[in-house]
């Protein structure tokens, strides 16, 4: 029998990269590097079998001795906005990991990357900004690359302030800016499922960039389906407009608000068939919704 593959995971701590290293973990082909830059946040993932290393994303030697040995990486970075330049700090970053992969000649490096915003509409969104230059950054270095392109998550529902709007006792706005159009929508536990179907058929997936999807609904849809769910609970589309999420004034308020006028455009394509070839289970948002009930009405209290 083959050794076990260590795949290293970037961001570990986070969303994406922690439910990518619990779904390798799963497999006894892969072995987990779980990288991040704070331990104490991924103690599940050491109780679960992961090598947990902190690395310096700022210093290339740091990264080079978090990636010794490994075969493949998943790598997403994040977006500070408190930062003067959050979208230059976030490119260097990920051009930093890029160059490391190519020196060690990595064998397959997956990067959870977007579109590119500002050369569509002149707005900003630097959180997607500086992904898309990542990638292409990576493809000129000639990496050995695959793609994933997130839509929205359900679970930002569950971490967004902006998303509802208390009217009043029970009633609640989905303030999302899509006026009509359907926001294409994946539960982050099926992005492990996706990343680890990509490392398991590594020739069927190289060069090729993957738009995942798990549903597709209307913000009046979305309404709907919470009310019906989580009853005695009532939501309706608060028809947001982009000006008006500008002016909620949060860190990187404005980047979103493009982001969303970004998405309305509708230039962006998802294919749930393709998703559903490598997640046949891939989570619809009705089946979200009613697995996450507890945690949603503890979001409005």
């Amino acid at each position: 029998m083959a050794a076990p593959k260590m795949i290293a995971v970037f961001g570990a701590a986070g969303d994406q990269g922690s439910t990518v290293a619990r779904c390798l973990l799963k497999d006894p082909q892969y072995k987990v590097r779980a990288i991040t830059q704070d331990i104490s946040q991924t103690q599940e993932l050491t109780n679960l079998g992961a090598q947990v290393v902190t690395a310096n994303l700022k210093d290339r030697s740091s990264i080079k001795d978090a990636l010794k040995d490994v075969h493949g990486c998943f790598v997403v970075t994040s977006t500070d906005f408190s930062s003067p330049d959050p979208e230059e700090d976030e490119y260097r970053l990920g051009e930093n990991i890029a160059d490391v992969c190519m020196i060690l000649k990595i064998q397959h490096v997956i990067f959870s990357t977007t579109p590119g915003v500002r050369d569509v509409t002149g707005g900003k969104a630097r959180h997607w900004d500086s992904k898309a230059r990542i990638y292409t950054f990576m493809k000129e270095r000639d990496l050995p690359l695959t793609g994933v392109m997130l839509p929205f998550a359900y679970n930002q529902l569950l971490t967004n302030k902006y998303a509802f709007q208390k009217v009043k006792e029970h009633a609640f706005k989905l303030c999302l800016p899509m006026g009509d159009v359907s926001l294409n929508m994946l539960d982050m536990g099926d992005l492990g499922k996706a990343v680890h179907y990509i490392f398991n058929h590594q020739d069927e997936c190289m060069n090729k960039t993957f738009n995942l999807v798990g549903d597709k609904r209307t913000i009046k849809e979305m309404a709907d389906i919470l009310s019906t769910e989580l009853r005695p609970y009532a939501f309706e589309d608060a028809r947001m407009i982009f000006s008006q999420m500008k002016a909620l004034n949060f860190p990187g308020s404005e980047d979103m608000a493009n982001m969303f006028e970004y998405i309305q455009r509708g230039d962006l394509r998802f294919n749930l068939d393709t998703t559903r070839r490598m997640v046949p289970d891939v989570m619809d948002f009705t089946t979200w919704v009613k697995i996450n009930k507890e945690a949603l009405i503890a979001t409005l209290k």
